[in-house]
């Protein structure tokens, strides 16, 4: 179970070194091309009405409830807080902080009352509560992310938030049954000091800000409605399924740039878009693209410092942005069919790959 985002319902080397060459011998016409083409892939079809379409936001402080329980009639006053918020509250103390999972109501009770007590959590609590005396912004984001989704799933049952604090236990986004639910604490800040002393990787300390909850609101949002089903999957099934992701993301935060969507720098995406044929190559070449191995794949669709066999400056989860332009191309190349075609579709890899007619050069 991912520890960083994903949905929950109640109730995986060797070492190969390969450098890409900087691309010296692109024309200044070709890369503005190729910006153009990947800034502006299927523009035209995220611009889409969503202001009849009704959300009812209901958002719950779970961070600022909690810690106004009584701590010296803890029991009680956690029970009150459980009756009231069943199925986030047990998603909260058993997956979430972990105090429930030992069915020892003493220890649970202990640990709780340790977490709402003990200096280094209520002084993160007040953090929190400074950084976020209110979430206002936040619930205006959500709410256009919540339109857009249900603009392309109408089923879709969202507007219930919930705001909490998992200590630093890297939670930033989930979802329970029908609800999301957002870490605030997760959101800090690149510069808030207290994630190296949770050996929070520099990487994922950068994706530590506030702008990054409605992209992680739709990663999860996403995830719960096509689980990701690893086991037997080769790297590039990996990489469509992730290209899908980034697609969803997309379209359901039309207005965001690329690069916060994938989690990069402007620097790292712009290595990406020049180096791109090469990277393809390297897949190829390595015969990457039908690996099984978890060692061969995890390290090209997850975060990371950088991609093994590239240059340093190369960025980490590089697999996955080769599948969102596989998946862009496969929308280009296809626009009779709809977004949930599209990410319905249960092609294999191979020939999802040959209707794309993705080839980059």
């Amino acid at each position: 179970m991912s520890h960083f985002c994903g949905p929950l319902k109640h109730g995986p080397m060797t070492t190969q070194k390969y450098y890409l060459k900087p691309l010296f011998t692109l024309t200044v016409c070709y890369l503005m091309l190729t910006c153009f083409s990947a800034c502006t892939s299927g523009g035209n079809k995220k611009k889409v009405d969503v202001s009849a379409i009704q959300v009812k936001l209901r958002t719950i402080r779970f961070d600022q409830e909690l810690f106004a329980c009584d701590t010296n009639n803890l029991e009680a006053s956690i029970n009150a807080l459980g009756d009231k918020y069943p199925d986030f509250a047990s998603v909260y103390f058993k997956e979430i902080t972990g105090f429930a999972r030992t069915g020892d109501n003493k220890v649970f009770l202990n640990s709780l009352r340790h977490f709402l007590t003990y200096k280094d959590f209520k002084g993160l609590y007040d953090t929190v509560q400074k950084k976020f005396p209110n979430v206002d912004g936040i619930n205006k984001e959500l709410v256009s992310l919540f339109k857009h989704v249900r603009y392309y799933y109408p089923d879709e049952k969202l507007g219930t938030v919930y705001y909490f604090i998992s200590g630093l236990n890297s939670w930033s986004a989930v979802t329970v049954d029908t609800a999301l639910a957002i870490g605030l604490d997760m959101y800090l800040g690149k510069d808030y000091p207290f994630y190296a002393s949770v050996q929070l990787p520099e990487y994922e300390v950068q994706h530590c800000e506030p702008e990054f909850i409605p992209v992680n609101a739709s990663k999860v949002i996403y995830e719960n409605r096509y689980p990701f089903q690893p086991d037997g999957k080769t790297l590039l099934d990996m990489m469509i399924m992730k290209g899908k992701q980034l697609i969803f993301e997309e379209y359901t935060l039309p207005k965001t740039k690329d690069e916060l969507l994938i989690g990069y720098s402007p620097k790292q995406l712009e290595w990406c878009q020049e180096n791109e044929a090469l990277i393809w190559n390297y897949f190829s070449t390595q015969k990457l693209l039908f690996a099984t191995d978890w060692q061969d794949i995890l390290r090209y669709v997850n975060d990371g410092p950088s991609s093994t066999g590239m240059p340093p400056e190369s960025p980490g989860n590089i697999g996955s942005w080769i599948g969102w332009q596989i998946v862009r191309k496969y929308m280009d190349a296809h626009p009779e069919k709809t977004l949930q075609d599209i990410l319905n579709d249960t092609s294999d890899s191979q020939t999802f790959l040959r209707e794309s007619g993705y080839r980059p050069r």
